[in-house]
């Protein structure tokens, strides 16, 4: 279904217009990378206040899972209430298919301001098409990644903006955070510096416990020059570049190869032209960490969004728009912090990657929050937020959504999530309802069942002696995985920059992790 159709089906859902009660404002805070222990912690060994207190004033849902362990596969399952085999869309550099019906594009249509401010450059704006699409602004024209305090600046303007326009209709705001995603910053904890130096001149000194994109724009005369990197510490470059009058030159590195913990690196490139010319030159610097220090950063990491996520909700409440809004907060995936010597994401589909916070937060006064505290330990996906969220501002649903919403269904729910090629070194796919897990790995057919309440490390495979309990998994995963294939929204194959950047952000297809099982 595409465009036409949608703003036509939009706006049936929005006739009888201004005689309606106001439809609820909407606000979706996605926190990147965050482990539902994170906001759970038995232990007390995270803070997070301001989350606790939006739940709160909500529902938590102990059970919540996402359908990929990647950020773009699983946004957009997200937003189109489909999983990846569904959307096409199975790595972070492809497209979203055109004709994918998608929330802000249907809630635009029936009337509602769209906003976003997000902070990872994996969402941003895609020449053929994104996530962008159906929203009227759409903040997230950046290469890498940005602070929560980046994302505070652009969002105060946006509140107020967005203040002045529910005088006249209801908003969307998707707000998205990426603090708890590698690199980990240390927040002051630990002072790691770098000194960058142009052909032996000093040029700066950088932090490279707190990730550090440095740009430099110079006049340099024809000929060879070198750019070097020192430090006490060792430090990874895990973004380089260099333009000369705009464009790109090539670079030679001395001494390391990128991604590479080093204490000193070169990084060689010439003035071929006549004359002076000026160049801009690029650097994405953090230090290296083992196991231990990446757990202890990450906590600081989920304290310091959880600190923006409560300006974000008093930004809310001093402008008048938090009580009566729907307010949704979850992550698009977890994060591996050393479990079986693995600390990222996108490699296995363990419940480490795939569990997620998830607090829903109705307008004050509506009834149906009873219903949502009876699923609160019930498995729900993320599939299931856009049935949540249309029916709760009375929108019709959208076209292909395949979730239940958590307002009205209480049918036992199965998560299907899936990684893939080459983004992972592997193609997995798997089912998971409240008892059992049931991953697949296409290309060896090979199958590996664990019995998640006997094991909720996921560490016993029982499938040679109790598939039959999940007897007709294995085909549904076989023919899921054929229908990933075909609908692949375009060849997985990635251009070098473009596999470049993701190394730079920590999807490199071979990351060390333990085999999946």
């Amino acid at each position: 279904m595409r465009m036409g159709a949608l703003v036509l089906l939009g706006a049936l859902a929005a006739c009888g217009g201004r005689s309606e009660p106001a439809r609820p404002n909407v606000v979706l805070i996605v926190i990147d990378t965050l482990r539902a222990d994170s906001i759970a912690d038995p232990e007390g060994r995270i803070a997070t206040p301001h989350i606790d207190a939006l739940a709160a004033d909500g529902v938590a849902f102990a059970q919540a899972f996402t359908h990929a362990p990647m950020t773009l596969p699983a946004h957009t399952s997200l937003f189109s209430s489909r999983a990846p085999f569904e959307t096409g869309v199975l790595n972070n550099k492809q497209q979203v298919p055109a004709e994918l019906p998608l929330l802000a594009e249907w809630m635009s249509s029936a009337g509602y301001a769209t906003r976003a401010v997000a902070s990872l450059g994996t969402l941003r704006h895609r020449k053929g098409g994104g996530l962008e699409r159906g929203f009227d602004a759409y903040d997230v024209d950046f290469p890498f990644m940005r602070r929560a305090e980046e994302v505070q600046e652009r969002l105060e303007p946006e509140l107020d903006r967005l203040a002045a326009l529910s005088t006249v209709q209801p908003f969307f705001l998707f707000t998205h955070y990426c603090d708890p995603h590698s690199p980990y910053n240390a927040h002051g904890t630990v002072e790691h510096e770098a000194r960058i130096a142009l052909d032996g001149a000093e040029r700066d000194v950088v932090t490279t416990s707190d990730m550090t994109f440095w740009t430099d724009s110079v006049t340099l005369a024809p000929g060879a020059h070198a750019l070097s990197v020192r430090s006490n510490d060792p430090f990874l470059i895990r973004w380089m570049n260099a333009k000369r009058n705009g464009k790109r030159i090539d670079l030679t590195a001395r001494g390391f190869e990128r991604l590479d913990p080093v204490t000193e690196a070169h990084i060689d490139f010439t003035n071929d032209a006549d004359t002076a010319a000026t160049f801009d030159l690029e650097l994405f610097l953090s230090d290296e960490i083992d196991q231990g220090e990446a757990r202890r950063r990450y906590s600081h990491e989920v304290q310091h969004v959880d600190a923006f996520v409560g300006h974000l909700l008093d930004g809310l409440k001093q402008r008048g728009l938090y009580d009566d809004a729907l307010v949704i907060l979850t992550s698009d995936h977890g994060e591996s912090l050393g479990e079986r010597n693995h600390v990222g994401h996108v490699q296995s589909l363990y419940d480490v990657l795939l569990h997620v916070p998830l607090i829903v937060k109705l307008p004050a006064g509506d009834a149906r929050v009873e219903h949502l505290r009876r699923l609160q330990t019930d498995v729900v996906r993320h599939v299931d937020l856009v049935p949540t969220i249309l029916e709760a501002i009375d929108l019709r649903a959208l076209p292909g959504q395949t979730g239940l919403s958590l307002l009205s269904d209480t049918s036992p729910r199965v998560v299907v999530a899936e990684t893939h090629k080459p983004e992972s070194r592997r193609n997995l796919l798997c089912l998971r309802d409240d008892t059992f897990k049931l991953i697949f790995e296409p290309d060896a057919e090979r199958f590996a069942l664990f019995d998640l309440v006997a094991d909720p490390d996921e560490t016993k495979d029982l499938y040679a002696t109790r598939a039959n309990e999940r007897a007709d998994w294995p085909e549904l995963l076989r023919q899921l995985a054929h229908r990933a294939q075909a609908s692949s929204a375009e060849g997985l194959e990635i251009d070098e920059e473009t596999r470049l950047k993701l190394d730079a952000l920590g999807y490199a297809g071979d990351d060390g992790a333990d085999d999946q099982h």
